[in-house]
């Protein structure tokens, strides 16, 4: 039974939902119908028979009583159509898509219902990448139970026919017993509290004798309008790339790619605000594998500075590329992992209470980042299409900090590869002069590195 409860990593996710925070993660496929739009049987027909591929989904949130126990993930038994929504009632424009996505986007799931949502537009014109219609299916799921890393292995599943399988997932239970759970949990958490306190100390022996500075480093930078308390509203774009723009000898595509951002977020606030700070930085996610006490979110970050004081973009683009491979270790770092096992051995209540509740807006909190960055590359080992109509790019969005109020992912999907933004859309109202100014700076970023290959 106890094998079911979450780990304090992925714990956090839920604690954080139910603060108040949207922390819900989004990815979307888009498929190119051609003239002929899919139709509502048609799609039931394609996930109908991959409920046993997606089995890994089938569970929901049970918390224990008094927060004395990270919560259960019990089974799931309801049908499969009763996650998916087609919203077939009319044609939607790629804007009017986005739109909406970001609508249900600022409505947490309640995973103790339902732990995930599979929206479909099946009827959707003006995508770039696409000969004529297109049909847009959006993943809505709890940040909980799945994070970017499981983007490939779900793709597979949902588009190939391949057996889902999430990285760090522990087990669900048909019999959480919650009350039994409370009980052990006020039981133990003396016994609980002292453990971590000696081990705390343990630590900082070891780090003081070794000399250990490892870890993620995130300074406090600069204020702007960019990193501020955000509210529940969510905007989002999605920008398509040919891959080959931000292909680059000798720089990483994640390089390139906050390069263009970094010209973009300066031309911005330098519009908006009437400058752009020194300091300009970005939080970088990076997957942590095999580190099992951070469960299904295997994902830390670190800082990264934009060099926003450098004019010669492609100067710029080497001092991004070479900060990032210095820092993209950090969140493996011994004193790292070591810290998330410290949190995870503390009590639930104790746990809940620091992540659970959202303390007033302060202008006077330091901030620590003015964007975030997600960024996965997926590699086919089939092709993908949906009731037989073809793939032709895929998008996904970090969960916005409180504090950060713009946001960027980079998915690369075979031979595609697309940028997506979100925001606060009462901290950025125009997000697509923010984009039109990123399409400009990611073509001033590929002239300055000269001809792609």
């Amino acid at each position: 039974m106890y094998e079911a409860q979450m780990v304090a990593n992925d714990a956090a996710y839920y604690y954080l939902s139910r603060s108040g925070r949207v922390t819900d993660w989004p990815m979307w496929w888009v498929f190119d119908n051609g003239d002929t739009p899919l139709t509502a049987a048609d799609i039931a027909d394609h996930f109908g028979p991959r409920a046993e591929l997606l089995e890994p989904l089938r569970r929901r949130i049970q918390e224990v009583p008094g927060g004395l126990g990270h919560p259960f993930w019990v089974i799931d038994d309801s049908p499969i159509d009763t996650h998916i929504i087609t919203h077939d009632a009319a044609q939607w424009d790629w804007v009017q898509c986005q739109d909406e996505i970001g609508r249900i986007l600022a409505r947490p799931l309640d995973a103790r219902v339902s732990a995930w949502q599979l929206h479909v537009f099946p009827n959707v014109t003006g995508i770039a990448t696409t000969s004529g219609v297109g049909t847009v299916v959006l993943m809505h799921i709890s940040h909980a139970l799945m994070a970017g890393p499981a983007m490939t292995s779900l793709s597979e599943a949902l588009f190939a026919s391949v057996p889902l399988r999430i990285e760090g997932q522990g087990p669900a239970t048909q019999r959480p017993r919650p009350a039994l759970a409370a009980v052990a949990g006020a039981l133990r958490w003396p016994l609980q509290a002292l453990r971590f306190n000696v081990r705390v100390r343990r630590e900082m022996r070891r780090i003081a004798r070794e000399n250990d500075d490892g870890g993620p480093k995130v300074p406090p930078v600069a204020a702007t309008r960019l990193n501020r308390r955000i509210g529940p509203g969510r905007a989002m774009r999605t920008i398509p790339l040919e891959l080959s723009v931000v292909r680059v000898p000798g720089i990483t595509v994640t390089a390139v790619g906050l390069t263009a951002i970094s010209r973009a977020m300066q031309r911005y606030l330098e519009k908006r605000e009437g400058s752009c700070p020194d300091d300009l930085a970005v939080l970088v996610t990076v997957a942590v594998p095999d580190a099992p006490v951070m469960g299904v979110n295997y994902v830390g970050a670190d800082a990264v500075a934009l060099a926003a004081t450098e004019p010669d973009l492609a100067a710029r683009a080497r001092a991004i590329d070479s900060t990032l491979r210095v820092r993209k270790h950090s969140p493996s770092a011994r004193r790292e992992l070591n810290r998330l096992a410290l949190i995870d051995l503390l009590p639930s209540r104790t746990y809940r209470t620091r992540f659970g509740t959202l303390a007033p807006a302060d202008p006077d909190t330091p901030a620590y980042a003015h964007t975030i960055l997600t960024s996965i590359r997926c590699e086919p080992t089939t092709e993908w299409s949906l009731s037989g109509k073809p793939f032709r790019c895929a998008g996904m969005l970090p969960p916005v900090y409180p504090e950060i109020g713009l946001a960027h992912s980079f998915v690369g999907a075979g031979d595609s590869f697309t940028v997506s933004v979100a925001c606060d859309p009462d901290i950025v109202p125009d997000l697509d002069d923010y984009c039109d100014i990123l399409r400009e700076s990611c073509q001033e970023v590929t002239a300055a590195l000269g001809d792609p290959r």
